[in-house]
């Protein structure tokens, strides 16, 4: 099945609902598929060394995706960053000024 398939939603849910019927919470979930996404990169990426047509519809791959992904399911879970965070990001405009 395609990443893309809308039915992933469903199997999403379903995975979710049973997470949290065993007690887990959205983080420790989040964390979890942190963990799948990462061991499904580099599955993809060894297998597509040698065969590069395996898993089309996984994406391109690249951890900048990947990350993205991970950040997007922490973020829906509910999890934010520490305001003390260092977000090394330079010359920031102060836009409160």
């Amino acid at each position: 099945m395609n990443a893309d398939d809308p039915r992933m939603a469903l199997v999403e849910c379903i995975n979710a609902r049973l997470d949290y019927e065993a007690g887990k919470n959205g983080i420790e979930i989040a964390e979890e598929w942190a963990g799948v996404l990462i061991t499904a990169l580099l599955t993809v990426r060894e297998t597509r060394a040698h065969h590069p047509g395996t898993f089309p519809g996984f994406g391109e791959a690249t951890a900048e995706e990947t990350a993205r992904r991970i950040v997007a399911r922490l973020l829906d879970a509910g999890w934010r960053p520490p305001d003390t965070e260092c977000l090394d990001a330079p010359n920031v405009p102060d836009l409160t000024a």
